[in-house]
């Protein structure tokens, strides 16, 4: 008798652990999917950075694909005017990076603002700056 309630309550917390674990494993997957949205890894040139001379464009990489024809990248003077009329245009061969051709820019701090709409429809928006430094004569 002893030994049939010692199997039994093994056995109810044996189908109570794994029912528990079944329900924090079912959670971390839907926590997973609901964090999975578009975040920048790389920017070119790099975020803080001090260049030597103008950059001929701006290339974003995310880590996750991205709707290119929604993404929206502007660059921006020290005096918050935007330095090109251009529209980013997506990568054919790498659908979570976008280019932003720029024209010739002065020396100064110029700031890049980006807004991205991730494959899950998620929109992602934010900024850095960079510097192109002064050219001594």
């Amino acid at each position: 008798m002893i030994i049939k309630q010692s199997l039994d309550h093994i056995v109810k917390r044996v189908i109570i652990n794994s029912a528990i674990l079944l329900m924090l494993f079912a959670l971390s997957l839907q926590a997973g999917v609901a964090m999975a949205h578009a975040t920048l890894v790389k920017s070119d040139p790099p975020r803080r950075s001090t260049l030597n001379v103008s950059p001929k464009q701006i290339q974003l990489w995310f880590n996750e694909k991205i709707e290119g024809t929604y993404a929206s990248v502007v660059v921006r003077d020290a005096n918050k005017n935007a330095v090109t009329e251009n529209s980013p245009e997506a990568v054919a061969d790498d659908p979570k990076s976008l280019v932003l051709k720029l024209p010739q820019i002065e020396p100064g701090r110029y700031t890049v603002h980006y807004r991205v709409m991730s494959v899950d429809g998620h929109v992602i928006e934010s900024n850095y700056d960079f510097n192109v430094k002064v050219r001594m004569q």
